[in-house]
């Protein structure tokens, strides 16, 4: 008896671990924001960070020289005004400042040069500026600078105010050295004259990338790679879900070249997990099943893909090309092809709006709900309780026609990789299904009643 009980309980076991190793969060339900703060009312460019090591206050900006993706060193800056989109937007001012005054602390690389400017405009005539440049460091400690500001009309009575920050003067840093600035004013003989916009740095606002628990989007390899954003996200979180709360929705987007391009989001928390293993499975899965909704735009083709892996090894896969557009959700069973006989420890899945890394439209979205892995394709996916009266199949296996029994609502067949093949209205009651050209094999029928209440069955023919 000991033995038996001993023998259920690992038997218990092993049942909760293959479920618990399953597709992580294959619902899409949990979401996480990776936080990127923005500092409002001034255009950053390059690593522009808030910082709470602050001169007052909470806050202060913190200008890097980094590395980028590409191994080149470069530096970072501040503006008011917004170069990329070619627009003038200098600060609004009316005082009458001798000079430019700042609290920084730096630590910048040997060769380095920081810059600090600014320049004052009446009615569009440039009547003023001041500038100083920074170099070494300041030993971990805030210094005030006060730079005089040289005017070139006597009325000194500026309307706007051009400012700019650079951690390098010439773009072309030796080393990863950083600036500090807190408290940036203008001031006449000790006394503070008018404030700029946000001049002490205390305002941001979180512009983080949200993106899917246990999964990669290309936004998150973006900002985490190469220290941007998308010009468009790719990836979002839509509440249209075919169950719970959420779902995934991976679009097209304009790049910053304005080429269009796929989104994508794949398994795991790296940008190599997309091409390796990403979590484990210790099953032999026949199945990767699923939900979508496919938002065509010209001739774009959506694709989900499944690897298997072996000790690093790739030696399963499969792919699911989607090509025809669905505003309801379709039900797919994409197979996985074992190359050899061998049982998996690990998987990844790769979700995309487009192939080829490239997209046609921007109006293509790829919906995806309730992923998971299974063994056998089961009789009934989901049997919502809202059919006021389930539906009647017979025969099942059919030769050559299907009796369905309902009360109305619409019906698509398709295939096991979720290719529609037949589509029409339900009577309200028996609806005779001719299908003698169909091919032997086994199929999927749904039907969507009046409240949008999805029902599944597995037919063979």
């Amino acid at each position: 008896m000991r033995t038996r009980n001993y023998i259920l309980i690992l038997t218990m076991a092993f049942g909760y671990l293959s479920n618990a190793q399953n597709v992580p969060n294959g619902g899409f339900e949990n979401w996480e924001t990776e936080d990127h703060y923005v500092l409002d009312e001034w255009v950053t460019y390059g690593r522009a960070e808030r910082t709470s090591d602050a001169s007052q206050n909470d806050y202060a900006l913190k200008l890097s020289n980094y590395t980028d993706a590409s191994g080149n060193v470069v530096s970072s800056s501040l503006y008011n005004v917004d170069w990329a989109n070619a627009t003038v937007d200098k600060f609004p001012y009316d005082g009458d400042p001798l000079s430019m005054v700042f609290d920084t602390k730096h630590d910048l690389a040997e060769g380095d040069t920081g810059y600090f400017f600014s320049g004052f405009y009446e009615k569009g005539q440039y009547i003023g500026q001041a500038l100083i440049l920074v170099s070494g460091s300041t030993d971990d400690k805030y210094v005030t600078y006060s730079v005089p500001i040289t005017w070139y009309s006597l009325s000194r009575t500026p309307d706007s105010v051009f400012i700019g920050v650079l951690s390098d003067l010439r773009n072309d840093p030796k080393g990863d050295g950083y600036l500090i600035i807190d408290d940036f004013r203008f001031e006449n003989i000790g006394k503070r004259t008018t404030e700029i916009n946000n001049y002490d740095f205390e305002d941001w606002s979180n512009k983080g990338v949200v993106y899917p628990k246990e999964f990669m989007s290309l936004d998150l390899v973006a900002y985490r790679n190469w220290g941007g954003f998308l010009p468009n996200p790719s990836v979002s979180r839509d509440t249209g879900a075919f169950r719970g709360s959420s779902c995934l929705k991976v679009s097209n987007f304009v790049n910053w070249d304005q080429s269009i391009a796929e989104g994508s989001c794949f398994t795991g928390d790296t940008l190599p997990d997309a091409w390796g293993p990403a979590f484990p499975v210790n099953q032999k899965y026949k199945y990767l099943q699923g939900y979508y909704k496919f938002e065509k735009g010209n001739n774009d083709v959506a694709e989900i893909s499944v690897n298997m892996y072996l000790l690093g090894n790739v030696f399963a896969d499969g792919t699911l090309k989607i090509s025809e557009a669905s505003d309801d959700w379709v039900f797919f069973n994409l197979p996985v092809n074992y190359y050899v006989d061998l049982v998996p420890d690990s998987a990844t899945i790769r979700i995309a709006s487009a192939t080829d890394l490239l997209g046609n439209s921007v109006n293509t979205a790829l919906y995806i709900d309730e992923l998971k892995f299974v063994n056998e394709l089961e009789n009934k996916v989901s049997v919502s309780e809202r059919f006021e009266i389930n539906p009647k199949v017979y025969p099942n296996p059919f030769e050559n026609r299907l009796v369905v029994e309902a009360k109305g609502g619409d019906f698509t067949i398709s295939d096991i990789n979720g290719k529609s093949i037949q589509s029409g209205v339900l009577n309200n009651g028996k609806t005779y299904l001719t299908m003698t050209s169909l091919p032997t094999g086994i199929y999927i029928l749904t039907i969507i009643n009046q409240d949008k209440t999805l029902w599944h069955k597995k037919i063979i023919k």
